[in-house]
């Protein structure tokens, strides 16, 4: 203690200060007042001077390793790694990866330590943030699968000299669980529908879905006497959950659902250098790792569900889910019984492939299915379709006459203007 408070003066000052007691100038308790000790260290200083010199003022420690420090080599590697191999990784997951791929054992303070004394500063320093919590922290709700938090975002995944592309994403409220993920080009159905399969065949049916205001939930229009605005119930993936059983909540505040947003954050840190990493830089390759990824990040940070709260209703088979994350269409019979989609003609057919009959004029929903399978619903029941072929006409058979040689008429006006150009010339 009594060396902390010394640590203000040089040791020039405090070497002054003993030799002024040694000659009798000062006494030790006016030395021990100007450094902030006691007299009995003043003494025990004075004395180890007279034998060791100015060295008694240094720490015991000084000019010694200490067996707990990192060897130059083992620093050298560690920044040579971040700005090759794993360059633009937070701290945090840079860590990761030195213990469990490189079996490099250190700590984060360690680490922290020798990158920034190598000037490399960390992708997620803290930034300045507003003191005002304009948007309280919402609880999480108790149970598991009771609220799925969904959204979308673009964003340059695989690097700036790549197109953006837009992954969807699945949260779960309760344990902060990544539930789903896929990539696509742009924000689709096509991509919610990817995202919801892999819920069903792993987890099974959620209670509910938090989503945005985005067409693909929740379409407004103007009513009739653009008064008030109706919110419109014909949309596929509403009409999808509806049929499942879950609840679609829309908000049009991206904090009420703070979780979904919070994971893009940690996403567009981890999962961009986890995709370098790899060296994936297409769609495709992205989505067959994404199921490998997600097992990683919730083992990490998710926590465990408990199994006596969870709300999850076991999911139907695989092909019937098919037939759930479909497309509908509304199509008019015509007078062969077919009807338009795509630029072809179908028709209805039954189990023994026979056409089915129906009135011109009768509406019927297709559905495109998730595997591209086209079913319609007729008089309650489902039908496969098949392409209509028009029947071919039959030529009429026409007696054979033989081929006569045309003559003109005698009236013809070219025979009258060739006989008066004969008399001309007769006349001349």
């Amino acid at each position: 203690m009594q060396e902390k408070k010394m640590k203000g003066f040089s040791d020039k000052y405090v070497e002054s200060l003993i030799k002024k007691t040694i000659r009798g100038s000062m006494t030790s308790r006016q030395a021990a007042l100007k450094l902030g000790i006691t007299r009995q260290y003043m003494n025990r200083l004075k004395a180890r001077y007279l034998t060791e010199g100015i060295s008694c003022l240094s720490h015991g420690n000084a000019g010694k390793h200490r067996d707990w420090r990192i060897p130059d080599e083992i620093s050298t590697r560690i920044i040579a790694l971040y700005r090759d191999r794993y360059h633009g990784f937070n701290f945090r997951h840079f860590l990761e990866k030195l213990n469990e791929v490189e079996l490099i054992e250190i700590s984060y303070g360690a680490l922290y330590r020798i990158l920034t004394e190598a000037g490399i500063q960390s992708p997620k320093c803290q930034r300045y943030r507003k003191k005002d919590n304009i948007h309280p922290i919402r609880p999480r709700r108790e149970c598991f699968g009771e609220l799925l938090q969904t959204d979308a975002s673009l964003h340059k995944w695989f690097g700036e000299s790549f197109p953006k592309a837009t992954l969807h994403g699945s949260v779960d409220d309760s344990t902060g669980t990544v539930m789903g993920l896929y990539f696509d080009k742009e924000e689709t159905l096509w991509g919610y529908y990817n995202m919801l399969r892999q819920i069903l065949l792993k987890y099974g049916i959620p209670e509910a879905f938090y989503a945005d205001n985005r067409s693909i939930f929740e379409l407004r229009k103007l009513s009739e006497k653009n008064q008030t605005i109706d919110r419109d119930v014909h949309i596929q993936f509403k009409r999808c959950c509806s049929q499942l059983g879950i609840e679609l909540i829309t908000t049009s505040t991206p904090q009420a659902k703070g979780r979904i947003e919070r994971l893009w954050g940690s996403l567009q840190s981890r999962l961009i250098s986890e995709l370098a990493l790899k060296g994936i830089t297409d769609i495709e390759s992205a989505n067959a790792f994404l199921p490998e990824f997600m097992d990683d990040y919730n083992r990490r940070f998710a926590s465990e569900p408990d199994p006596e709260n969870c709300l999850f209703v076991p999911a139907p088979g695989e092909q019937e889910i098919n037939y759930y994350l479909s497309i509908q269409y509304e199509r008019i019979i015509d007078n062969g019984s077919s009807f338009s989609l795509f630029g072809s003609k179908l028709q209805l057919v039954d189990t023994k492939g026979k056409v089915i009959r129906i009135s011109k004029g009768m509406k019927i929903d297709v559905y495109k299915t998730f595997d591209n399978c086209i079913v319609a619903v007729y008089d309650g029941k489902f039908f496969e379709t098949k392409e209509a072929v028009a029947e071919a006409k039959r030529p009429e058979e026409k007696p054979d006459l033989e081929k006569k040689a045309w003559k003109p008429s005698p009236c013809h006006p070219w025979r009258r203007y060739v006989t008066a150009r004969k008399q001309e010339s007769a006349g001349n």
